[in-house]
């Protein structure tokens, strides 16, 4: 058996800098949603998901499919809008 070293390349010191300054964004922008989700609309929201969750199902069980979608699509709207993911 020969042994052969493995090569590897390090990082240099920006790359490391850059991937540090990365997970801070990242941290930071978690931290932000976390907040945001303390605010009333936010509970409020998670209250209404669940009730229009039921009204869509109940829609469906109708054979209502356009207000089922109709109503899904709401809330993925007001979702996205709120930062909810």
């Amino acid at each position: 058996m020969s042994s052969t070293k493995a090569s590897r390349a390090r990082r240099s010191e920006d790359e490391m800098i850059s991937d540090l300054e990365a997970k801070i964004r990242e941290v930071e922008s978690r931290m932000k949603r976390k907040e945001q989700r303390d605010q009333p609309v936010h509970r409020s929201f998670t209250k209404f998901k669940k009730q229009a969750a039921a009204f869509a199902q109940t829609a469906l069980d109708d054979q209502r499919t356009d207000v089922a979608n109709t109503v899904i699509g709401m809330l993925g709207v007001v979702q996205r809008q709120l930062g909810d993911d």
